[in-house]
């Protein structure tokens, strides 16, 4: 059977995005991702070494460029560099990782070693006692000493995420943004998505627009300057007059970018998700078990990508998996 060198799905949007959860655990346990602390647990089931080779050979054959290693946390898996260097074998143009950044330091030299060429560290504020209640206990002392030493070695430009929860971390926008000041950091709100099965009336409550906060960062240092971007990326980028780095708005639930979607995702069981706010998942491990397992899950992505909604649900709504489970 010969394949399409280029991966499209039923509304004409090019899927050129991998996104691989290695790993459901992680070591915080973020409400907005883990509120029943389910990353704590060993995960049955997960995606080999092999599995993702031949995922990401099947992906590139079908002309996708990117693939972003994520979880859970996926420095936890002591595999990662060795999934990063199948990807880099394989032709993958743009390797990147979503992390804590916890372990990243000590793990930096075998990534960087192994093909990594970005980093996206997930940093929900500045301040230590905001940072423990974002993150559920977490310390940021190892996470600065990591993005230290990736500005340090020319990884530019490192992004950090920060999901944005009122009464949790709202206090902190602005001093996230000035961050970008001095440091040629890419500073990213994301809005809080329906994806950790909160009440509804709770997640109402603790939902901040990404209008509000971009209003606060500019309240505070005057007019955003547009940066341009990929139109496909999730993020729409501004900068202060002068400053060094740039901050960004992802805002999915209020200005959804559905359109423009160039993503699929690989959980660690081994589920071939689509898209992030739709339920809708295809078994790869039978593909992965074929003789032939390569064109096997390529049939799979064909499948996909036949199957992807035009847009997601963004409303409240009760789900099979959080965001743990699903990949960041």
């Amino acid at each position: 059977m010969s394949f399409p060198s280029t991966l499209i799905d039923q509304h004409g949007r090019v899927v050129r995005d991998l996104r691989i959860s290695v790993t459901p655990r992680c070591n915080f346990r973020c409400t907005y991702c883990d509120p029943l602390g389910m990353g704590h647990k060993d995960p049955l089931g997960t995606v080999s070494v092999h599995d993702v080779a031949n995922v990401v050979e099947a992906a590139v054959g079908l002309g996708m460029t990117s693939v972003r290693f994520t979880g859970g946390e996926p420095l936890l898996r002591k595999e990662l560099p060795e999934m990063i260097a199948h990807a880099k074998g394989a032709g993958v143009e743009d390797i990147a990782i979503t992390t804590n950044a916890t372990l990243l330091k000590r793990r930096l030299p075998e990534l960087l070693d192994a093909g990594l060429g970005r980093v996206n560290i997930s940093l929900d504020a500045v301040d230590e006692d905001v940072f423990k209640r974002a993150t559920g206990g977490g310390g940021s002392k190892p996470v600065w000493e990591s993005i230290e030493e990736l500005l340090a070695r020319g990884l530019h430009p490192v992004k950090l995420n920060a999901v944005v929860m009122r009464g949790v971390n709202d206090s902190e926008i602005t001093k996230l943004a000035a961050l970008t000041e001095t440091l040629p950091l890419h500073v990213r709100f994301i809005e809080y998505m329906h994806l950790n099965n909160a009440d509804s009336e709770q997640y109402q409550k603790s939902f901040v627009p990404g209008r509000e906060i971009r209003a606060l960062v500019e309240e505070k240092f005057g007019n955003l300057e547009t940066v341009p971007t990929d139109p496909s990326a999730p993020a729409r980028l501004f900068k202060v007059s002068g400053w060094q780095g740039a901050v960004g708005f992802i805002n999915p639930v209020s200005e959804p970018f559905c359109g423009a979607c160039s993503r699929m995702r690989l959980t660690s069981d081994a589920k071939l998700r689509p898209c992030l706010l739709n339920d809708r998942e295809f078994d790869l491990r039978p593909a992965l078990l074929h003789p032939e397992p390569v064109a096997a899950i390529q049939e799979t992505f064909l499948v996909a990508a036949h199957r992807k909604v035009a847009s997601g649900i963004t409303t409240p709504t009760q789900r099979p998996r959080t965001m743990v489970a699903i990949g960041g």
